[in-house]
Formats: C-alpha cells, structure tokens, sequence
C-alpha cells in the first residue's frame, strides 16, 4: 500500500468515528495534503493536515484511534496529521466534496487553495509558484478567477495571480 493510499485511509478512519462521536460535519482537509489530492498524488505531502471547528472531539478521536499527540501533529506509525487552526483560509466555508474510494473527503476548494498558496509564492517560493500554475492549467475551466480575484488581500498576489490566469489564454 502506498503512502498515498495509508493517509486516505487514515482519513477515512478518522471520519468515521466522528461520525460515531454523533458530529453531523467531517474536517477538511487543507494545506499541502489538499495539494496531494488535487494533483493526484503528484505532490506527495508528509502529513495530512485537517480542520475542524471541534478541536476537542478531533484530538480525542485521534488519540482514541491510537495517534500520539507532537504539538498540532498526531503521528500513528508513519502517518502524522496536523490539527490545524487556520480558519481563515476558508473564508466563507467553501470546500469541495471528493468520492473518494466510495466515500466523501472534505477537501478546501481550489480557489481557497491557490489563495493560500499564493502568500507562500510572492515570499519567493519558486516550487510554490510553479504548482500554482501547473493548478491553473489543469483546473483552469473549473476555478472560479472571479472569487479569486475577490478574496485574495495582498495586492501582489493578486499581480500575480492574473499574470498566471494571462498563461492559460
């Protein structure tokens, strides 16, 4: 089984017995794990980074599944998940529902992604900026540019952003 394959079904794992716990919303997933999905695997992340709004009931589940608490990272074995406190970067609680294997995965919405991902580009992060672009390319029908072009603060990032959006015409 592949990395890849551990962390999905870790994920799926942790989804149910939060369900069990009786929450009628799942985390989802952010940060570089979100990347993962989206390109398939291409951008192998360490960890699985998650967000929900009930920090307590996820970190009992976790240790109840047998994870050991590292700061905001639980590790079970070779899988570390990162209890993330980063609601901001879901502004208005936008997120895309992924079949994954039969079963839903809460995952950021790209465009949330790409603005997230943006800060780290302008910083001066090269790798960060080429798979902003390889992004756009490949999900360059489905982004939403107008809500990108809405949310995003840090003017650069904006400049920028569209100097990627100007490569797909």
């Amino acid at each position: 089984m592949s990395q890849l394959d551990s962390q999905i079904n870790a994920i799926k794992e942790i989804y149910r017995e939060i369900k069990k716990a009786g929450s009628r919303i799942q985390p989802v997933v952010v940060g570089k794990f979100a990347l993962t999905v989206y390109t398939q695997g291409m951008y192998p992340a360490g960890n699985i980074s998650l967000l929900f709004p009930d920090l307590n009931l996820l970190k009992k589940v976790l240790k109840e599944l047998g994870y050991q608490s590292m700061g905001d990272f639980w590790v079970r074995g070779d899988i570390a998940v990162e209890v993330s406190r980063k609601f901001e970067i879901i502004p208005f609680g936008t997120f895309n529902r992924i079949e994954v294997d039969g079963e839903i995965i809460n995952v950021i919405s790209v465009e949330d992604l790409l603005i997230d991902m943006m800060n780290e580009c302008i910083a001066g992060d090269e790798n960060v900026c080429n798979l902003i672009k390889m992004l756009v390319r490949s999900y360059g029908k489905a982004i939403d540019f107008h809500y990108i072009f809405q949310h995003i603060k840090n003017k650069k990032a904006l400049i920028k952003f569209k100097e990627f959006k100007k490569d797909l015409n």
